[in-house]
Formats: C-alpha cells, sequence, structure tokens
C-alpha cells in the first residue's frame, strides 16, 4: 500500500469557500489520504459543511473542533492526530488539482524530506491568475540554499512527518508569517528537497483575508518572527553558514516583497522606519548580496532608490 498522506485544513468562518476547498481533496487521486479538518471556533455554517464531507466520505476525512485560536493553533491542534508518513497543510480558502498529492507523493518516494510545488494566484474580481515558482530557479551550490530564496508558505509542501512528530516542529501562534520560522529550520535540515513543477495548487486572493488587511499594526509582527529565524539559525550553529541567505531572507521580506503592503498602509513610514533600524543593525552591507543580481531590473531599481525621500512617489504609485 502507498505510504499515508495526511492533510491539515484549519478552518475558520469560511463558509463560502469550503466546499471548493473540501470538493479538490475528495476528488484527490492519491488513494491512502487521510484529512484533518479542524473547525477552529467558526461561527458561521463552517462545521455543518465539514460535517456533512465526513458523513459521506469518513473514509477520508475527519473533523476535529476547537476553541478558537488562530491558524497556526489549528494546525499544531491537528498534528498529533496526523497518522500519515508524509504531512500536508491546505488553506480552506484555497484548492488543489485532483492530481496534486499523487505528484508530491511520486517526488516524495524519492526519498525526499520535503517537496515544493509551484502555485497559482487567482482572484476573486476576475484578473488574470499567475504562477509562482515554488523552488528558486537559479542555481545554487546547494538545494538547501535554493530553498531558502523560495516561497515559504507552509501548503505548498509536503514533509516527512517526522519533521513535526518526532523533532516537535509547530508553527508560532498569534503572530502573522507564521509559516516563515518553520519553513526555514526545515529547509536547513532537509538534505534532500524535490520540486514538482506544476502549478496545481490553487491560492486565492480575496478581500478580508490576512494578508490583504494593510492598516493592521499586525504587519510589524514581521519583525519578531525575522528575530525568531536569526536566534533559530543562531542555535543550529548555522547562523555564519547561511549569513547571505538570511540577510536575502530579510531584504525580501522587509525591503521588498513586504515593502508592498507597507506601502500601501496608513503605517507606512513607521513600517521602513522599522525596516531601515533591522537592516542597519543586522545587515549594513546588504546592498552587496550575490542573489540581488538573480531580481528583475524593476525590483533592482526599487531597491536602490527606496528610501525615506522617494517613499510619499512609491506610495502615490502603488495606489
Amino acid at each position: 500500500m502507498k505510504p499515508e498522506i495526511t492533510v491539515i485544513v484549519p478552518v475558520y468562518n469560511v463558509e463560502r469557500y469550503l466546499d471548493q476547498c473540501l470538493d479538490s481533496l475528495q476528488r484527490q487521486t492519491y488513494p491512502n489520504l487521510q484529512v484533518l479538518i479542524v473547525n477552529d471556533g467558526s461561527t458561521d455554517r463552517s462545521p455543518q459543511i465539514a460535517w456533512q464531507r465526513v458523513q459521506q466520505r469518513p473514509d477520508r476525512f475527519c473533523l476535529l473542533q476547537k476553541p478558537n485560536g488562530g491558524l497556526s493553533d489549528a494546525r499544531n491542534f491537528a498534528i498529533p492526530y496526523a497518522t500519515g508518513e508524509w504531512i500536508g497543510f491546505l488553506d480552506s480558502d484555497d484548492y488543489a488539482d485532483p492530481d496534486y498529492y499523487e505528484k508530491m507523493a511520486e517526488q516524495m518516494a524519492k526519498g525526499m524530506d520535503v517537496v515544493v510545488s509551484d502555485i497559482e494566484y487567482f482572484y476573486e474580481d476576475g484578473r488574470q491568475p499567475w504562477r509562482m515558482q515554488g523552488l528558486n530557479p537559479h542555481a545554487f551550490s546547494s538545494v538547501q540554499r535554493q530553498a531558502f530564496l523560495s516561497p515559504m508558505f507552509a501548503w505548498n509542501k509536503l514533509y516527512r512527518a517526522s519533521l513535526f512528530t518526532e523533532q516537535g516542529f509547530r508553527y508560532p501562534t498569534g503572530t502573522w508569517y507564521e509559516d516563515i520560522p518553520v519553513t526555514m529550520p526545515i529547509f536547513a535540515l532537509s538534505s534532500h528537497i524535490g520540486y514538482q513543477k506544476e502549478a496545481l495548487i490553487h491560492y486565492r486572493q480575496r478581500p478580508g483575508s490576512i494578508m490583504s488587511e494593510t492598516a493592521s499594526q499586525r504587519l510589524k509582527e514581521i519583525f519578531p518572527v525575522m528575530q525568531q529565524v536569526r536566534d533559530q539559525f543562531h542555535q543550529m550553529g548555522i547562523e555564519q553558514k547561511y549569513a547571505q541567505e538570511l540577510e536575502y531572507l530579510h531584504i525580501d521580506s522587509l525591503r521588498l516583497v513586504r515593502d508592498v503592503p507597507f506601502l500601501r498602509s496608513p503605517l507606512s513610514r513607521e513600517l521602513y522606519a522599522m525596516s531601515q533600524q533591522v537592516m542597519r543593525e543586522h545587515y549594513p552591507h546588504w546592498h552587496r548580496n550575490p542573489y540581488l543580481r538573480q531580481l528583475s531590473w524593476k525590483n533592482r531599481v526599487f531597491l536602490r532608490t527606496m528610501n525615506a525621500a522617494t517613499l510619499p512617489l512609491y506610495r502615490r504609485l502603488i495606489r
């Protein structure tokens, strides 16, 4: 029999999207699949929708109930119930193509510790979807370095379950950006990282989702998360070995990707000042990072010209 895969689906007030997510898991062609639906204290019809699915396919779906504690808390709650040799996560407003986990399993069966896949971003307002590569396409001296410069999402990956059940990885609770301080050390410990190059998992972009809240004070939570990653790599004794990769993570998270919501935010000046302070303290020569050469010319121009004086201009351009 093929190894079992456990997929953990945290659920909180997603009645509009949950059927599509669970339909995609019910239609999976991989036969040995356990789906743990975690109702995280929903107040809408999500628990009823999930229970109907359990009644239809008790061989595949299991419903776990808990008080509301957030995305990380729901993932962590389910991990002890996982029986699979491999573990994946799927957010309840996203969905996967029917052969997604079968193709991920094909890569895992080659002896991988973790497999990553490409992602399709799709929009509720009808905008053209686009594809993000799950593994950085450039050549590196090791697969770990390649992975460190790739998207840190938890849910476009399949993991050896022992990373969670034996090595004890858990997602930090009460914070945004919770995927980063788990994905980074897992990559560091994984000598075999596989790649499923098709975009068979679909990431919904919708108003009201966590990462669309540009006015929230919680945008500041990226800074303690970055501190946590620095501390982890120091404790693991690999801080110097992967110094350039850690530096690039900070560039990507504080000066590049994260600057777009920062720029849209009324807190943009404060957030920019905080990012400047972190970079000055920990990575004062970040402009010399060799991985910057891989960026598009637009991103390189942005990094060269973004400063306190040009901040108002970029805010107008983003709007």
